[in-house]
């Protein structure tokens, strides 16, 4: 019995995750076992990066990884598989974004200064690529990161050497990004 409070979000292509009481449940769609539970004191789907088996070669093994908010400065990042921790990340300042890669080897995530950061969970260093970032996001089915900062778009074609940044002037802001046969707009 869950008392009737919990709330259930849909909008993650692979899990549902279902909030209640200072716990985050994830089920998997097609399967009717849960997934994963973790406390967690924010109950904010925006919050949470689930990856499921994505990019995977066929001989590859199960690769489903979740990062999430432990508290506001704190991101940890679990083996929904194995069912152990492979980083716990503790910030200076409110995290108010993150998500992982499509392999689930890199961590961005953003804080309320609006600095970006990245997370490598293989070799667990963090490094600060990004001040006044207005817009990140992952480019589907590639490593490829795309930013705003201010009035220009940053683009790391190869994020293995974060510090090589393409950069390209930009009038407005950015709101999305799509990809569609091969092409990223």
């Amino acid at each position: 019995d869950l008392g009737g409070n919990e709330k259930f979000y849909f909008e993650n292509e692979a899990v549902c995750m279902i909030f209640n009481a200072g716990e985050l449940t994830l089920v998997e769609y097609g399967n009717s076992e849960i997934l994963s539970v973790v406390r967690t004191e924010l109950l904010n789907p925006h919050l949470v990066s689930v990856r499921l088996n994505e990019r995977q070669t066929a001989d590859a093994e199960d690769n489903k990884k979740m990062a999430y908010l432990v508290d506001l400065k704190t991101v940890c990042v679990v083996d929904l598989v194995f069912n152990r921790q492979l980083a716990m990340i503790s910030h200076t300042a409110k995290v108010d974004w993150l998500e992982l890669n499509e392999t689930s080897g890199k961590l961005l995530f953003r804080d309320k200064q609006l600095k970006l950061h990245l997370y490598d969970l293989t070799s667990h260093k963090m490094t600060t690529i990004l001040s006044y970032c207005s817009y990140v996001q992952w480019v589907p089915q590639s490593d490829v990161v795309v930013a705003q900062s201010r009035n220009t778009l940053c683009v790391w074609y190869n994020i293995e050497m974060p510090q090589q940044v393409t950069t390209f002037p930009l009038k407005g802001d950015v709101v999305d990004l799509q990809r569609h046969d091969g092409k990223t707009e």
